[in-house]
């Protein structure tokens, strides 16, 4: 699954309580080489790495996808993701707008979600709330706006007013995936031979 979100509109605290609500989902840890916020943990909410440490992920083919957002880099170890994979849980990846596309063209049945604060004005709240700089929100309100122009590509729009509800409905989305029938034909498969044996 994963979280798009213009700068502020709230995928890093979604995911938060998407992982604490249901147990199935394990969060694929993105690298990056901007600075650590205050209260982030290197290789908990991120691994912090150098420009230079970043180039040779990529150049090693280590990464899923990456991008330059804000001046910086950002990216998804492909190992971050298959290893939650192989422990049968559902990957949560909170990136930008391109590099879900990347994800999308790799993985198409990846679910694709975008999540929209409920207005400008709240955005804005959410930006200068967390310390950003007067010229920081410019840029990243300028970004915003190239952003928005893609969300119809995403498989399920969340507009992120109230964050309980929110995290409920992402959850709900996941759920909603899981019952797909195109998910299960294995079991599809299994009832059909079970019929067979009994005729």
């Amino acid at each position: 699954m994963v979280l798009s979100a213009p700068s502020g509109g709230g995928k890093t605290v979604v995911r938060s309580g998407l992982l604490k609500l249901d147990k199935r989902f394990a969060f694929s840890v993105t690298c990056t080489t901007r600075a650590r916020r205050p209260g982030e943990v290197n290789g908990k909410d991120y691994f912090f790495v150098t420009v230079d440490g970043f180039g040779k992920l990529r150049r090693e083919g280590k990464l899923l996808e990456w991008a330059k957002v804000h001046g910086n880099y950002y990216g998804t170890p492909v190992k971050s993701v298959v290893d939650v994979l192989r422990m049968g849980r559902i990957p949560v990846m909170t990136i930008d707008v391109k590099g879900a596309r990347s994800v999308k063209r790799l993985f198409p049945e990846a679910v694709t979600v975008f999540l929209l604060p409920p207005d400008l004005k709240t955005l804005v709240q959410r930006l200068r709330g967390r310390g950003e700089a007067p010229e920081n929100v410019a840029v990243r309100l300028e970004t915003a706006r190239a952003e928005i122009k893609v969300a119809s590509r995403f498989d399920y729009l969340v507009i992120n007013d109230r964050l309980p509800e929110a995290i409920k409905e992402v959850a709900a989305i996941a759920e909603l995936e899981t019952r797909k029938t195109r998910r299960n034909l294995d079991k599809v498969r299994a009832f059909g031979e079970q019929l067979v044996k009994r005729a």
